[in-house]
């Protein structure tokens, strides 16, 4: 093989490498603002749901309130949504209420229902009046099942009575990540630190192909 071809397939591998190497560090930058948005989501979710189990925690029958009669629905109704592309056929939150020393009295999931969950991060430090959140993997070995969790009190005359906390798989995020980091990750505005990845990919590419050019031309 000619020196020209094997630079130029060189030329080409390099730039393969570059490029994926690009979207690699993309795709790690990516997923903590994902992550924050859908911390930010939660949280806003179970403050909303923790005004309305008030009523379930105080009528002391939770598992026919209000709360749970809106989950049986939403299970039992189809979800079919195209979301930028990603498929949403189903519902990944996982909710459930505790009284005010951490027994759960409505698991949506239908797990933990009367578990003490007093011990549990988003629960204890919510019952102490502080922000209230843990991430904690369904299986021990697999990184990929851990599960974000966010809790907001549940109040009534000024006091805590209890805790309602949503949960929602790390694993649901990853199509989105994917995605983003797929999109056009070389040709779109970004911050600095993308930039600078882009000038020394530029700087290498424009390298190689003036050296490959030169030694075709000595070649010919």
């Amino acid at each position: 093989m000619r020196i020209g071809m094997r630079l130029l397939l060189g030329y080409f591998l390099i730039v393969a490498i570059a490029a994926w190497f690009v979207l690699s560090i993309f795709v790690q930058e990516v997923k903590p603002g994902v992550r924050r948005a859908t911390e930010g989501t939660l949280n806003d979710t179970a403050t909303l749901l923790a005004a309305l189990a008030r009523e379930d925690l105080l009528a002391a029958n939770p598992q026919q309130g209000r709360l749970a009669q809106a989950f049986h629905q939403l299970n039992q109704q189809p979800l079919n949504a195209n979301i930028g592309g990603i498929k949403k056929v189903r519902n990944e939150y996982r909710v459930y209420l505790t009284d005010a020393r951490g027994k759960v009295v409505f698991d949506s999931s239908g797990q933990a229902t009367g578990q003490d969950y007093s011990r549990w991060n988003d629960v204890w430090l919510t019952l102490r009046g502080q922000y209230g959140a843990r991430s904690t993997r369904s299986d021990p070995h697999d990184e990929a099942s851990s599960v974000m969790y966010i809790a907001a009190p549940v109040m009534d005359k000024g006091r805590i009575i209890g805790v309602l906390s949503v949960g929602k798989p790390n694993l649901a995020m990853t199509p989105v990540i994917k995605r983003s980091g797929a999109a056009d990750p070389l040709g779109r505005r970004r911050p600095a630190g993308h930039c600078a990845v882009d000038w020394r990919r530029r700087r290498l590419v424009e390298s190689i192909s003036l050296s490959a050019s030169w030694c075709a031309m000595r070649t010919r």
